[in-house]
């Protein structure tokens, strides 16, 4: 019975290892990617850069609308040429106003061409022309795009980068550009991995138990190899550790090193997926909403850019976007030297204090009580530069609250706007460290140092990808074999009539 387990196990293993081993070379070749080139993305702050000067000496014309009337987001900025202020009420997409004439701006392709124009010289170059357009819900490069940004425009350039630019249906705004080189890495590396492939990734359901089941194979292939490879562990007379020679014995003993390696990066890839609501953290109460407060009235923000379109004429600001915090209205004014201040409704120079980010944590807090709250300069455990993004920068300071609830959730709040940046309860806890310390290997402060990061993760990678490639390369070796004695009887069968021919003659 128990060599009939073990032949089992064994054939699984083989089998196993040409199917699923495959995809895991995939993994680890694109994962060595991914370090170095993400997934294509547009910040805010790279936006607003080329961005010009707000023309105030035009503006405002602003016609019939309810002053009660709650906006969830109003951005003032130029738009070909005139203020033009997109407008969001709650639980509705962006409309775009000329404020001149106070018309809605309907983004069709004309208009999408003259906002793509506009900002093309600073994206592609001034010699740059379009070359191709086409209006899109999505395609595989903005996957994942806010549904408010859809329908999307996009333009292609003959720039040396082959650019690629995309302009908000809704917004009128461009809100995304990729280059060539961008596209061809991110088939090697993000699209791969994450089987973001367009067909797959936009049915969603489909493509999470895609994601789950091969992950969860892959686990349980490793697994299954790890104990193979420990069972047939043994030190001979000669010394050596394995009983097998040639790529036998190099797949045993790349895979007893690196085995637990490859094993937590196919076991915390299926954490990544949060399989059927295992670490389902809490969905919180509206924390953000808390430490905001109600939206600002309209009729409040007209009173307000009334008397800001007056203040700010000159004032090299490129955007103005409201930030509504603890029930009062301030705007977030983003100048032509990319630096940002807040102002009151009065235009007047209003930087957050700790006063306002205590009572926001307050608000939060409700009766569950703080534990610990106040500016911190430092990441910590919980809130880090992400390493999927690796070039990516957190807030610092932050301010950062500590509940005294059972699973000490903290939060995280943007000290210059009082925006929440993030919030860990004991699930999200949980989900940091089974996959972005197993995944990413960062359990400690120095492996977020770049150098020496890579340095171990390219070490670890390649191991893994060893241990992939030589399981692959015996299972097809193998397969081969059985396929060739299994259709052996056929062989001889299909000779015997010229064997027969020749000994008659």
């Amino acid at each position: 019975m128990t060599n009939i387990l073990w032949r089992g196990t064994v054939i699984v293993h083989r089998y196993m290892g040409m199917l699923i081993g495959l995809l895991m070379v995939m993994w680890f070749v694109s994962g060595i990617v991914m370090m170095y080139v993400p997934f294509p993305q547009v910040k805010e702050t790279e936006r607003l850069r080329f961005l010009p000067q707000i023309p105030w000496q035009t503006c405002c014309q602003y016609g019939p609308r309810a002053d009660d009337i709650q906006i969830a987001r109003v951005q003032v900025e130029d738009y070909l040429g005139v203020p033009a202020m997109r407008l969001r009420a709650p639980g509705q997409l962006d409309s775009i106003y000329d404020l001149t004439t106070y018309t809605q701006i309907q983004v069709d392709a004309d208009t999408a061409r003259k906002a793509v124009l506009e900002a093309a010289p600073r994206i592609v170059g001034k010699d740059a022309a379009i070359v191709g357009y086409e209006q899109v819900p999505l395609d595989q490069f903005t996957i994942g795009r806010a549904q408010r940004d859809r329908p999307l425009h996009r333009f292609q350039f003959d720039d040396p980068n082959k650019t690629t630019i995309y302009v908000s249906g809704t917004a009128g705004q461009v809100v995304m550009w990729t280059t060539q080189t961008e596209r061809f890495w991110n088939w090697l590396g993000t699209i791969p991995h994450f089987l973001y492939f367009e067909a797959l990734r936009t049915q969603q359901q489909l493509w999470s138990q895609t994601m789950i089941w091969t992950s969860l194979l892959g686990t349980f292939l490793t697994a299954v190899g790890i104990i193979l490879g420990v069972l047939q562990l043994r030190r001979g007379k000669d010394g050596r550790l394995s009983p097998y020679r040639g790529w036998f014995y190099w797949h045993h003993i790349v895979g007893l090193v690196f085995g637990v390696l490859t094993l937590t990066w196919a076991f915390s890839g299926l954490v990544s997926m949060n399989p059927w609501g295992l670490l389902e953290g809490g969905r919180g109460r509206g924390e953000a909403s808390l430490a905001q407060g109600p939206s600002p009235k309209w009729g409040d923000i007209k009173a307000s850019l009334e008397t800001l379109s007056m203040q700010l004429i000159g004032a090299n600001v490129v955007s103005l976007t409201s930030a509504p915090f603890g029930g009062k209205l301030y705007w977030m004014a983003t100048f032509g030297d990319s630096t940002t201040k807040r102002l009151d409704a009065a235009g007047h120079l209003a930087p957050p204090n700790t006063a306002e980010l205590a009572q926001a944590a307050a608000r939060i807090a409700g009766d569950r009580g703080i534990a610990e709250q106040g500016l911190v300069n430092e990441e910590d455990d919980y809130y880090y530069a992400r390493q999927r993004r690796r070039f990516d920068q957190v807030t610092l300071p932050v301010y950062r609250i500590v509940l005294n609830d059972d699973e000490q959730t903290r939060y995280y709040l943007d000290p210059n706007t009082g925006t929440l940046l993030q919030r860990a309860d004991e699930t999200a806890r949980w989900r940091r460290w089974l996959f972005s310390g197993l995944h990413r290997l960062d359990f400690t402060v120095w492996m977020r140092t770049p150098g020496i990061r890579d340095v171990i993760m390219w070490l670890t990678l390649l191991g893994g990808l060893a241990v992939s490639v030589t399981g692959v390369y015996l299972g097809y070796r193998r397969i081969r074999s059985d396929v060739t004695v299994m259709l052996r009887p056929f062989r001889r069968t299909g000779d015997r009539p010229q064997r027969e021919t020749q000994a008659a003659s």
